[in-house]
């Protein structure tokens, strides 16, 4: 990515935690996350591994990129846990807006695949 569009992307440095199954995708969203000038603090691929994570990290982490579902299981309580510590989060899924309501899921999301200014326009929306 050059420079100009990293600059244009970003305003400030983000401390996040990845919450996805899928490793090759973990792989490219940590790259895309990196080259937009964010901190990965950690990587969880199922519920367990992600609870923990935001426990970890709940005082550092300025959000959170979370995939709807985990290796056949919701991702909700680790959304429940985010909250809980007040971190924002950006859901990341293939599921249509209505399906991720409908599984309680109510934060707008990116579809995948997304854009890394996708991504982006998405991660300057979060708020602590």
């Amino acid at each position: 990515m050059n420079t100009q569009l990293k600059t244009e992307l970003t305003k400030t440095e983000l401390k996040l935690l990845v919450v996805e199954d899928e490793a090759l995708i973990s792989l490219d969203l940590e790259c895309i996350l990196q080259d937009l000038g964010h901190q990965v603090l950690g990587v969880a691929g199922n519920v367990a591994k992600a609870l923990a994570l935001v426990e970890q990290y709940a005082q550092e982490a300025d959000g959170a990129v979370l995939d709807v579902n985990l290796g056949g299981h919701s991702s909700a309580p680790v959304a429940d846990a985010l909250h809980s510590h007040g971190i924002p989060f950006v859901v990341a899924s293939g599921y249509e807006q209505g399906e991720l309501e409908r599984l309680g899921f109510k934060e707008k999301g990116v579809n995948k695949p997304y854009s890394s200014q996708e991504l982006a326009n998405a991660l300057q929306k979060l708020e602590r």
